[in-house]
């Protein structure tokens, strides 16, 4: 397990908890001088269809969205990237599911 502060120390974007259902979701993050910018990017085959745009874009440093760059909670992402045929299946297979619709 790696904080976001050591993820990027280490030039790793791209990170995840174990712990998530889906195993498509990641969180880009931004490395500006070695160090987590402010700006946090969700990728999730679900995102564009529920929020409309993949990433959802999160503001992590103030707000209700407030993570501890120290805690040891993510893995390094190594799953399809968002611009993949993999990935792009499962945002396609997500469009097809009728959530709340006639």
């Amino acid at each position: 397990m790696i904080s976001l502060k050591e993820a990027a120390a280490t030039g790793i974007e791209r990170v995840r908890q174990p712990n998530w259902a889906n195993p498509f979701d990641h969180i880009k993050i931004d490395i500006v001088d070695g160090e987590v910018g402010p700006w946090l990017h969700l990728f999730a085959p679900f995102n564009l269809e529920c929020n409309g745009r993949d990433p959802v874009d999160c503001l992590w440093v103030v707000g209700p969205l407030k993570v501890d760059p120290d805690e040891k909670c993510f893995e390094p992402y190594a799953g399809p990237l968002p611009d993949s045929v993999e990935y792009r299946a499962k945002v396609e297979r997500f469009a097809r599911i009728p959530v709340g619709r006639p």
